[in-house]
This record gives structure tokens, C-alpha cells and sequence, in this order.
């Protein structure tokens, strides 16, 4: 009898054995484990209670072994209730469970030594109760497996009833024979049971992942051996193709400079089995269009081998907005030279200490303004594109050419050690000239002044040099034709031409030879008048109208802007009263206010105070401020803007796209308005141009700015920045700049003013 009672146990152990084997393999199903100790334990029980009992019951050995064997019954039980109960997903507390356990323990062990006989029947029953309970709780809302699970809980609970019954210590074959046989079924279907539960599991999880990156916008792709062998839609879509069958090596997506790079990723992951690495480049669509991507490759195994699992996202917008920001930055958009940005930080790394000698040409076309009033913006444009043509042609290619302004061009050639070869530069130079330039259906003639400064002779940085430069070429504007003059030390104090523009500049300021025109303002779609921006005008006696150009960079380096501001602002106020005198219902003015008119700190309050003795609301007047103002005079300006501000005057940003503002300063700064440079409205309606202007519109939407498009001349531009987002236009397309009279007359148009 004892030995078929161990074979009887022996069975129920190893298949908790099975049990516990399955949960190391599924750790996140506890119940498996908890089933699992409990067939253990109640194997070792029935061993030590049962099969193994010793004959004297007064013996010590008799009473320690049906401790152990009382112990491990109630502990197989409570583990086979806890099993059950975190099966149905219940609560199961051991800190609350343990002393109901611990007390019915107590109670099996009191009655053992009082009467054995006692203590089995209490244990049966214990036991039976138990396996009833773990029967209910799956037979409740349980599906087939789970319902046949219950019944070999009900059964198992029969068995352990049937014992006691059959013998008083539960000793009957015909017990250990059944409780064998149903144990083991009940062992088996709680394996198959949880396995089934955590294949099920498994299976949505994994939907749940499939479907994640199946849905994802982030492009997912498996590489082995060069090869896709699994891309989500968003990769696929992302590269052109319909399915995965249809990929090509991945190396031809790649583009050609990042190959090599890409192949050392794939190898060191591979190599490593282990870790992720970031990256960012261009690749290619199935039909060759280039794209731009961030992603990151991880090494992962799949499907018995090594692959590399790649994660993307497309970046291709952003990248295109920032190429053409830092190409708005550092190039013209007209001629597609680099700018004045570009040549400062190209001469500043060309003049580092022990650079090697240069020339500097600072290059400037004579009477330019001249091609524009005449023939038009549009012909002085396609003029200066022409020119930019023939010198890119044409130079050497180590030659550095750019332009720094309107009508200004820079020439760095390397390798010029001496006065004589500068000079030779020069002379070639201007010998590209010789021939007209075929322009609007015209031969145009062009002369340059082009002045030299040698690195390191006449400057030793960027600024010291371009400065030498500069000088010279003005000095070479002062000659008849075109002219090429070397810069010499005591240049820039002998400059008489600049001499005498700042004194006859002072002189004009104090006898009020300068007036004022009025450029309109356009409202956006609408085309209603909005305002007007003063532009000054010196009308020299016997010498007639001088070009801004000429006379404002002198009146700024002499201080004298400041006197030029006030008699501007004094104008711009009684014009203002003219207009409302007449009956008039004036629009806002515009003015330009120079940084060196910021270092008044009183300048805010006598603004307001002209304004107001003038008799005009200071929301018709409107402050225009630059870049450099802003900037560089940050501390006195900042405080002059807001009292501006807050007494109602407007204030504009002037020249927006020419510079490198910050967010953080347009941020900052009390404006009301945001006026485009004209130099991002010329390439209009080019694509590239767009995308900047739309950006800058973006911005200043989102600050509250009114946004004007300055120097719009045709009609496509003029649709082009009202879809963009503009609000306000200004350029000769809508009205040239007028006199006091003709402005007049246009704040009278119904049509144009309501």
C-alpha cells in the first residue's frame, strides 16, 4: 500500500514540477507558479501524513512529520486558492489570507495530537472545501477549458472527501488510485489551461504592437543582409513603394556620401549584438526624389538571426525650411551670391593669424540708382543678375565673390602678395565690363569703382580690412569712369569726396533743403489705402536730387542723422495737420528713426511732445526701426518703445530678412508691424522664396504683427504674399512714392481710402 501511495504522490509532484518548468517560461502568469507549489506540496503532505506515517503516534518523529505534513497540506491550499483567484483576475492579499490559514493550521495540528482519526477529516474536508471554492471561481464566466478546469477542481474535492470515508486515516487505495488519476488530470489541464492563457496573451499583445506600428507615421523597417525584410506602411510609403516584395537594396536608397557611413553602422551593430545608434541624412525614393531623414538603428534578433531594426522619420520639410533660412541667411536671393554674412565669416577665417596673403576688392557700380529710377527696379535687377553671371564665369575658381548691398560687390582672391598684382586684379576686373550687358531688350553699359586693401598690409581681421577696402573704393567713385584705387594708410583722413558730402550735409539740415515723400501702404486683398512711410529727399541746389544712398550713410557717420531725424519727424507732424486741416482723414505715417536717435533718452518724450503740439493722435505716427537699432542699443531703446507704445505710436521692424534677428528679440521688442525686406519678395513667386516668406508670416501671426510686404512690383508677387499671409502691401506695383500734394489727393479717393 505504501508504495502505490508514493507512486501516487510522486505523480502529483512532477507534475507540479511541469507546472513550475511552465512558469519559469511564462513569468508574467503567477497562478501557473501558485498551481505548481501547490501540486508540490500537497504531495509532499499526502507523503508525510499519509504513505510515510509513522507507526507510534506518541513518538516525537511522529508528531514533527505530521506537522511538516499538516503544514504543507494547508499551504498546498491556499496556494491552489491563490492560483485560482489571480487566474480570475480577483484580489489576493497573503497579509490578509496567511492567519486564516495559519489559525486552520493550528487547529488540524491540535486535533492530531489529540486523535489522528480527527485531524484527517478536518484536513479532508479543509481540502474539499478548498478545491470546491477554486471550482466555483472558475466555472463562473468561464469558457470551456476553464469549465472543465472547475469539474477537475469538483472532482479533486470528491477525492479528497472520499478518503476519510473510505478509511479512517485515509489510507484506502481505492482513494489514492482516484486522487492519482484525477490530479494528474487536473494537472494537465491546468498546464494546457495556462498555456493556452498565455499564448492568448501573447497573441494580443502582439496585435496590439502590430497594430501600433502598422499605424505608426514613423517608418519602421528590418534589414538583413542589405535587404528589407519588413517595412510597416509608413516606411514604405515614405520611400515610394506598395510592399515589401518590391524593395530594392537598400544601398541604392542611400545617398552616395552617406553610404559608407551607413555600412559602418549596420557593421558595428552586427558586431556588437547590443545597443542603438542615432543618425540623420538624405536618402532617396523609389522614383529618385531625395528625402530627408532622422532615425535610429538598434541590432535585434529576427527570426533566428541578426537584423537590425531601423526607425525613421520623414524630416523633409523641416530640413528644406532650414536650408532655406540658413540660405536666406547667407546668400542673395537675387543674384545667388553669398552675402555680406558670408563674406564677414568667410574673411574671418581667411585672416586667422599666419593666414596666407590676399586681396580684398570692394567693388561698387557707378550711378546704379540711376538704371533704377530710369529704366525700372525690375531692369536694375536683371542688371545686377547679369553682372553676378559674367563675374562667376569668368573669375578664377578660388576667387570669393559676393554681394554686400544694393549695388556693391566683393572680390577676395587668394594669392596676391603685392600692390602690383592687387592692381592687376583690379584692372581685370573691370576689364569684364568692357562689354554691355543685353538686359530688357538694352546694351547696357557698366562702370566700376573698385577699391584694393591686401591682407595683411592694410588689415589684420575681416572688419579692418573690408573698411580699408571701402574707403578705397569710394575714393575711386570720386574719379571719372571706372577707376581702381589701392588703399594707403591716411586714405580714410584725405577722403575730401566724403568730406565734402557731410559738410554740405550739415549745411543742407540747416537751411531744410530736404522734403519728404509719401510711399502708400496697401491693406491685403481689400488694396484699401493704409498708410503712408515718409521718405526724405534732398533736393540740392544746383546739383538737384541727391540719392539717399549717398547722403544717409554720411549723415550717420557724422552724428548728423540725429538733426535729420528731428527736422524728418517735424515734417512728417505737420503734414499731418495739413492733411487734417484740409478735412482730410489722414492715415498713419511711417518714419525711419536712426539707433543714434535712441541715445537721447529723452527722445520718446519729445516725439510725443511734437505729436501732440502738433495736434495729431500718436497712432498716426510710426516709428521704423532696424535690426541693428534694436541690437545694439537694446537698453535705451527698449524702455524709448514702450513709452512709444503705450502712448499709442506705432512701431514697425524695418527690413525684416536682411539680418540674423532672433525670435527672442522680435519677442521682446513692442512692435505692432513687421515689414519683409525686399529681397525676400523679388525671387517671388519662386517656391524656395515662399516657404521663407510664409515662415516669416507664421511668426509674426503668431506674435499679433501686422506683416507689409515692401518692394512689391508686379502683380504675381503682390497674389503671391497676400495668399502667404501679408497683410499690408508696399511697392511701385500700387503707387510709386508721392509728394504732399499727390498723397493728398489720394487720401481723397473714396474708393481708394474707405
Amino acid at each position: 500500500m505504501t508504495g502505490s501511495l508514493l507512486i501516487s504522490t510522486s505523480l502529483i509532484a512532477l507534475l507540479g514540477v511541469a507546472l513550475l518548468v511552465l512558469a519559469r517560461l511564462e513569468p508574467g502568469h503567477p497562478h501557473i507558479s501558485d498551481w505548481g507549489w501547490s501540486h508540490v506540496l500537497l504531495a509532499a503532505g499526502l507523503t508525510l501524513g499519509i504513505a510515510l506515517v509513522p507507526p507510534d503516534q506518541e513518538s516525537l518523529h511522529y508528531k514533527l512529520q505530521a506537522t511538516v505534513a499538516t503544514a504543507a497540506i494547508i499551504a498546498s491550499l491556499a496556494l491552489q486558492l491563490a492560483g485560482a483567484a489571480r487566474y480570475r483576475g480577483r484580489v489576493w492579499r497573503w497579509r490578509l489570507h496567511a492567519p486564516l490559514f495559519l489559525a486552520l493550521l493550528g487547529f488540524i495540528l491540535g486535533l492530531a495530537l489529540v486523535q489522528q482519526r480527527y485531524a484527517v477529516v478536518v484536513a479532508a474536508l479543509t481540502l474539499t472545501g478548498g478545491a470546491w471554492l477554486a471550482a466555483a471561481w472558475l466555472w463562473q464566466g468561464g469558457a470551456r477549458g476553464e469549465r472543465f478546469v472547475a469539474i477537475c477542481f469538483a472532482a479533486s474535492g470528491l477525492v479528497h472527501l472520499s478518503g476519510p470515508l473510505l478509511d479512517p486515516l485515509a489510507r484506502s487505495p481505492i482513494t489514492h488510485i482516484l486522487g492519482t488519476y484525477v490530479q494528474a488530470v487536473l494537472a494537465m489541464a491546468l498546464i494546457l489551461l495556462s498555456v493556452r492563457r498565455a499564448h492568448h496573451e501573447t497573441q494580443l499583445v502582439n496585435a496590439r504592437l502590430r497594430q501600433l506600428y502598422e499605424q505608426s507615421m514613423q517608418g519602421l523597417v528590418v534589414l538583413r543582409d542589405g535587404r528589407a525584410v519588413y517595412a510597416n506602411p509608413a516606411a514604405l510609403e515614405m520611400f515610394g513603394f506598395d510592399r515589401i516584395d518590391g524593395v530594392l537594396p537598400v544601398d541604392v536608397l542611400i545617398a552616395p556620401h552617406e553610404l559608407e557611413a551607413s555600412r559602418a553602422r549596420y557593421a558595428q551593430l552586427i558586431q556588437q549584438r547590443a545597443g542603438h545608434l542615432m543618425w540623420e541624412g538624405e536618402r532617396y525614393r523609389r522614383d529618385g526624389s531625395a528625402i530627408y531623414l532622422r532615425g535610429s538603428s538598434s541590432y535585434i534578433e529576427w527570426e533566428g538571426g541578426p537584423a537590425l531594426l531601423v526607425l525613421m522619420l520623414d524630416d523633409t520639410a523641416r530640413q528644406r525650411a532650414t536650408e532655406a533660412l540658413r540660405r536666406q541667411a547667407l546668400h542673395d536671393e537675387l543674384t545667388d551670391l553669398p552675402n555680406r554674412h558670408a563674406a564677414l565669416a568667410r574673411l574671418a577665417e581667411l585672416t586667422a593669424p599666419g593666414s596666407p596673403g590676399f586681396v580684398l576688392l570692394s567693388a561698387d557700380l557707378d550711378r546704379f540708382q540711376l538704371v533704377n529710377e530710369s529704366l525700372g527696379h525690375e531692369t536694375g535687377d536683371a542688371l545686377l543678375q547679369a553682372i553676378a553671371t559674367r563675374l562667376r564665369e569668368a573669375l578664377p575658381p578660388d576667387a570669393v565673390l559676393a554681394r554686400l548691398g544694393e549695388d556693391q560687390f566683393l572680390l577676395l582672391q587668394p594669392g596676391v602678395d603685392d600692390d602690383a598684382a592687387a592692381v592687376l586684379v583690379g584692372q581685370r576686373l573691370l576689364a569684364l565690363m568692357n562689354q554691355p550687358f543685353a538686359v530688357a531688350h538694352r546694351a547696357l553699359y557698366v562702370h566700376l569703382s573698385v577699391g584694393m586693401a591686401r591682407f595683411p598690409v592694410h588689415g589684420r581681421d575681416g572688419a579692418a580690412l573690408l573698411g580699408a577696402a571701402d574707403i578705397a573704393m569710394h575714393q575711386a567713385k570720386q574719379q571719372a569712369g571706372a577707376a581702381v584705387v589701392a588703399f594707403r594708410p591716411g586714405m580714410a583722413a584725405a577722403a575730401g569726396g566724403l568730406l565734402e558730402i557731410e559738410q554740405a550735409l550739415a549745411a543742407a539740415i540747416e537751411r531744410e533743403e530736404f522734403q519728404l515723400d509719401y510711399q502708400p501702404k496697401f491693406e491685403a486683398g481689400t488694396r484699401r489705402l493704409a498708410g503712408f512711410e515718409a521718405l526724405v529727399r534732398w533736393q540740392r541746389p544746383g546739383r538737384g536730387r541727391v540719392s539717399p544712398v549717398d547722403f544717409i550713410p554720411a549723415a550717420e557717420r557724422t552724428g548728423q542723422i540725429v538733426p535729420l531725424g528731428v527736422l524728418i519727424l517735424r515734417q512728417a507732424a505737420q503734414q499731418l495737420r495739413t492733411w487734417q486741416q484740409q478735412g482730410l482723414a489722414p492715415r498713419p505715417v511711417a518714419v525711419n528713426v536712426s539707433p543714434l536717435q535712441f541715445e537721447d533718452a529723452g527722445f520718446a518724450d519729445w516725439l510725443l511732445d511734437l505729436v501732440r503740439a502738433h495736434g495729431v493722435d500718436p497712432a498716426l505716427i510710426e516709428v521704423e526701426i532696424t535690426e541693428t537699432a534694436a541690437m545694439t542699443h537694446m537698453d535705451r531703446v527698449l524702455p524709448q518703445l514702450a513709452r512709444l507704445r503705450e502712448a499709442g505710436v506705432g512701431v514697425a521692424f524695418d527690413d525684416f530678412g536682411t539680418g540674423q534677428s532672433s525670435l527672442t528679440l522680435l519677442r521682446r521688442l513692442p512692435i505692432t508691424t513687421l515689414k519683409l525686406d525686399r529681397s525676400m519678395i523679388d525671387p517671388l513667386p519662386e517656391p524656395s522664396a515662399g516657404a521663407v516668406v510664409r515662415a516669416a508670416c507664421v511668426l509674426a501671426q503668431a506674435l499679433g504683427l501686422a506683416i507689409v510686404a515692401e518692394g512689391v512690383e508686379t502683380e504675381a508677387q503682390a497674389a503671391e504674399v497676400e495668399a502667404l499671409g501679408c497683410t499690408h502691401i508696399q511697392g511701385w506695383l500700387l503707387s510709386k512714392p508721392l509728394g504732399p500734394d499727390a498723397a493728398a489727393a489720394l487720401l481723397s479717393e473714396p474708393s481708394l481710402s474707405h
